[in-house]
C-alpha cells in the first residue's frame, strides 16, 4: 500500500505514541483500535524550496486542527511565541487621534485593568490580574458606585496577614499604599520632600512637592522622585539598622495626624469627600476578602484620646478563605451578613474626645497596650553573645559600664563617706539599670550582679566564725539564696523599681542581703 507524506506522518506519530505507552521494543500493531491515544502537538509536513529543489520537513503544531473558529493563527501572537519569535511584553500606546466613543472606552478599560494589576490588586506574580474584576468594568458609568478604597485596603490587610506567617516568602497586595503610609507617619530615615521656591503662605511647612499641581494631584504624589531627596547624614542602610531604629522610636518620630485640615484646599475633592467614612467601624469587603476597619484602636490619628478599646473578633476563619475551588460561588450571598453591616456603616461611627496631649507611661491604655503587644522586633536578650548592632547597642554597653563602675564604688565606700555621696552613686546606678531594662538590655548588668553577688555569698559563708560551710547553713538561708538567684536571672526584673511617686524603692535584693548580714553579725 502506497502512502503519501501526510498519511505517513499520521501513522508514524501514532506509532511513536505506542512506543512510549505500550512497549519498550517496537512491535507494530496493524489494528488502529489498539494504538495509544495521543493528545500532544501534531506533527505536520512542511514543503521547503531550497536551490530550486523541493524538500520536506516535519514540525510540531499546537493546533487548531480545524481553523474554522481561530482563523487568524498565521498572524497571531501565540504562533510567534510557539515559534520562538516573541517580541516581549506589549506596550499600551497613546489614544489615537479622533477616536470614537467605543475606542475611548476600550482604552479606559485597558488602563483600569493595568491599574488593578499593578497598583490596586497586585498578586505575588507581579504581572497577572484575576478576571473576576473584568465584569466591574463593563459599565464605565457605574464605576463610581463601587467602594474601591475599602476593597484596596481590605486586600492590603489580608496580604499583610498572610505574609506574617513564618513560612511566607513573598507578599502581594497594594504595597505602594503601605510605603506611603510609612513615609507619611514614620520619620526614621524617610526622604525629604523638596517644596517650591515660593510656597503659599500656610500654617506650618508647605506639604506638597516642587512640581505639585494644586487641586489635581493627590497628597501621595509629593513622594515622587522628582520631589524628594535623601536626608543628609543618614546612616541606616541595613535591615538590622532599621529594626534597631524602630525598636527605639521616640514619640516625636511618629506623626499621628499627617493630614491636617489646612492641606485639604490644595487637594482634589475626591481625596476628602468621603472623610465621614474614615471613622466608621465596619467590615471591608473585596469578593472573598473580609477585613475589619477599626479606627477606635487608632484614635490619636483623629486627634482624639485613646481609651482601652473593646475586644475585636478578627474571625480567623475568614483569613483561611480564598477563591480557590470557589469560582462559581456568589460572594454577595456568601457574605450577605457583612454586606448588611457595610450598608449600615454610618450607624457605627466612632466619635472620641478631643485630646492631642501625649500619653504618659502609666496611662491606663499604655499599661493595657504593653501587656498585649510585642514591644521589640530584634531579640535583644541575645545581644550579650553577639556583636553590638547599631547605636542603641553601643550606648547600652556604655550604660552597663557606668552601672558596673557605680556599683563597684558603692561597695568600696568606707563608712565615713557622707550619705548623700552614696545616694548620688546609687541613683546613677539605678537609673542606668532602668534605662537598660526599658530597651531590652537588662542582661548586661544582671549578669554582672549575679556573678558578684554569688561571690559575696561564698565569701560570707567562708568567713563565719563558727567554721560552718555553705552546706551547713540553715534551710532558711538556702531558700533565701535560691529565691535571690532566680530573681537575678530574670531578664526583665528591675533591681530598683520606681513607685507611683517617682522615687526609687529599696530593692528586694538589698533587703535580702541586709537580712543575711544581720544573721552573720549575730
Amino acid at each position: 500500500m502506497k502512502l503519501n507524506a501526510s498519511q505517513f506522518v499520521e501513522i508514524s506519530n501514532t506509532t511513536g505514541e505506542h512506543l512510549a505507552s505500550y512497549a519498550s521494543k517496537f512491535q507494530p500493531l496493524k489494528d488502529e483500535a489498539y494504538w495509544g491515544h495521543y493528545n500532544g502537538p501534531r506533527i505536520v509536513c512542511v514543503e521547503l524550496k531550497r536551490r530550486g529543489k523541493g524538500s520536506m520537513e516535519y514540525h510540531l503544531q499546537p493546533g487548531p486542527v480545524n481553523p474554522e473558529v481561530l482563523t487568524q493563527q498565521e498572524t497571531h501572537r501565540s504562533k510567534a511565541i510557539w515559534d520562538g519569535d516573541d517580541k516581549g511584553s506589549l506596550r499600551c500606546s497613546g489614544l489615537p487621534e479622533q477616536a470614537n466613543e467605543q475606542v475611548l472606552h476600550q482604552y479606559v478599560r485597558a488602563y483600569l485593568l493595568i491599574l488593578m494589576a499593578t497598583v490596586m490588586f497586585p498578586d505575588k506574580s507581579g504581572n497577572d490580574i484575576q478576571v473576576v474584576y473584568l465584569p466591574l468594568l463593563r459599565d464605565l458609568n457605574a464605576i463610581d458606585d463601587f467602594s474601591w478604597g475599602s476593597a484596596v485596603l481590605a486586600t492590603l490587610y489580608r496580604n499583610l496577614c498572610r505574609s506574617n506567617n513564618m513560612k511566607a516568602r513573598d507578599i502581594g497586595g497594594p504595597l505602594i499604599l503601605l510605603q506611603l503610609w510609612a513615609w507619611e507617619r514614620i520619620t526614621i530615615a524617610r526622604p525629604i520632600v523638596t517644596g517650591p521656591e515660593n510656597p503659599p503662605l500656610i500654617q506650618g511647612p508647605y506639604p506638597l512637592g516642587s512640581q505639585h499641581q494644586l487641586r489635581v494631584d493627590s497628597l501621595g504624589r509629593r513622594w515622587l522622585s522628582v520631589h524628594r531627596r535623601r536626608p543628609q547624614g543618614t546612616t541606616i542602610t541595613t535591615l538590622l539598622g532599621y529594626r534597631d531604629a524602630l525598636d527605639n522610636m521616640c514619640p516625636d518620630q511618629f506623626v499621628w495626624q499627617p493630614y491636617p485640615q489646612a492641606i485639604f484646599s490644595f487637594l482634589p475633592e475626591a481625596c476628602y469627600n468621603d472623610s465621614g467614612e474614615w471613622s466608621v467601624v465596619s467590615p471591608m469587603i473585596c469578593f472573598d476578602i473580609v477585613e475589619w476597619h477599626l479606627p477606635n484602636r487608632v484614635a490619636p490619628q483623629f486627634g482624639w484620646k485613646q481609651n482601652i478599646p473593646e475586644h475585636a473578633d478578627t474571625e480567623p476563619k475568614l483569613h483561611k478563605m480564598d477563591k480557590r475551588g470557589a469560582h462559581s460561588r456568589n460572594w454577595a450571598d456568601y457574605h450577605s451578613a457583612y454586606l448588611a453591616m457595610w450598608f449600615r456603616r454610618y450607624q457605627f461611627r466612632f466619635l472620641g474626645v478631643e485630646d492631642n496631649s501625649d500619653m504618659g507611661y502609666n496611662d491606663p491604655y499604655m499599661v493595657w497596650y504593653r501587656d498585649r503587644t510585642r514591644r521589640f522586633i530584634s531579640p535583644t536578650f541575645q545581644q550579650a553573645y553577639q556583636a553590638p548592632l547599631g547605636a542603641t547597642a553601643y550606648l547600652a554597653h556604655g550604660f552597663a559600664e557606668v552601672h558596673r563602675t557605680c556599683n563597684t564604688e558603692i561597695q568600696a565606700m568606707p563608712q565615713e563617706v557622707p550619705p548623700h555621696y552614696r545616694n548620688i552613686m546609687s541613683n546613677i546606678r539605678d537609673n542606668t539599670s532602668q534605662s537598660l531594662e526599658h530597651v531590652g538590655y537588662s542582661h548586661l548588668f544582671q549578669q554582672f550582679h549575679q556573678t558578684t553577688q554569688e561571690t559575696q555569698v561564698e565569701e560570707q559563708h567562708e568567713d563565719r566564725g563558727d567554721g560552718s560551710t555553705m552546706q551547713e547553713s540553715t534551710a532558711e538561708d538556702d531558700e533565701t539564696l535560691q529565691v535571690f538567684r532566680r530573681r537575678s536571672r530574670r531578664t526583665n526584673t528591675s533591681m530598683s523599681p520606681i513607685n507611683e511617686q517617682g522615687t526609687p524603692e529599696p530593692s528586694k535584693a538589698k533587703k535580702i542581703w541586709s537580712r543575711l548580714r544581720g544573721k552573720k553579725k549575730t
